[in-house]
């Protein structure tokens, strides 16, 4: 049953007993922390992304609507597919570069290991703190980033790399982005969870996490 009201040229209709439609939740608050679904960006928001090669362009583009066309992927320990409801940083990566056509190994470690053994390893001495600094001039978008430090592995691996990115280049208004899964980075002053685009931030100085390197997944 409907009841129609009309107020100047506005019809409503209102169906008796509906309820309102809940709108999909896009952020949390655990222990006074707001953790919200990471950003979603296309690739017209990026400078320059036409400009690079097509290999890129699809890598990139690839990454993107990984986040796009899932629901909100939170970060989850061991995840490496939509399917497991989230990602950790390395199993993002591994599901984007297979879904591309790659053939990564599977943890942030093994990942750089794979670089560096195809001599596709740009090494950042050092701790840089802005992507502006001369040790990341050959850096472009569609490299993989490495981080070590991040966390304490106990997996007993030799390669002390924890962390793993997909860097997108720069927004329109020089905002340097990458792209991958975490719980705790931000953008635009947002805290995240899982996969989508956070800022790319050096870690301070007194931080324990270092940007150790960076290049192309071999084959690309």
């Amino acid at each position: 049953m409907h009841k129609i009201s009309f107020i100047g040229f506005l019809s409503v209709a209102v169906t008796l007993g509906a309820l309102p439609t809940r709108a999909a939740k896009h952020s949390y608050t655990v222990g006074g922390t707001t953790y919200h679904r990471p950003a979603l960006l296309e690739t017209a928001d990026l400078t320059g992304f036409k400009k690079l090669s097509e290999a890129r362009q699809r890598l990139i583009t690839a990454a993107l609507e990984t986040a796009r066309k899932n629901r909100w992927l939170k970060y989850k320990f061991g995840g490496s597919s939509p399917s497991a409801g989230g990602f950790d940083c390395s199993g993002a990566m591994y599901y984007v570069l297979r879904s591309s056509g790659y053939r990564p190994p599977r943890t942030s470690a093994q990942q750089y290991g794979w670089l560096r053994d195809a001599r596709k390893i740009t090494k950042v001495a050092g701790r840089p703190q802005s992507p502006d600094d001369r040790a990341f001039k050959k850096l472009t978008p569609g490299d993989m980033v490495f981080w070590s430090g991040t966390y304490v592995p106990t997996d007993g691996r030799v390669v002390k790399v924890t962390h793993v990115s997909l860097y997108l280049g720069q927004e329109k208004d020089g905002r340097h982005v990458m792209i991958g899964a975490s719980k705790g980075r931000s953008y635009r002053g947002k805290r995240g969870d899982g996969y989508g685009v956070y800022d790319f931030r050096l870690p301070s100085k007194g931080s324990k996490a270092r940007v150790v390197g960076f290049g192309p997944p071999p084959g690309l």
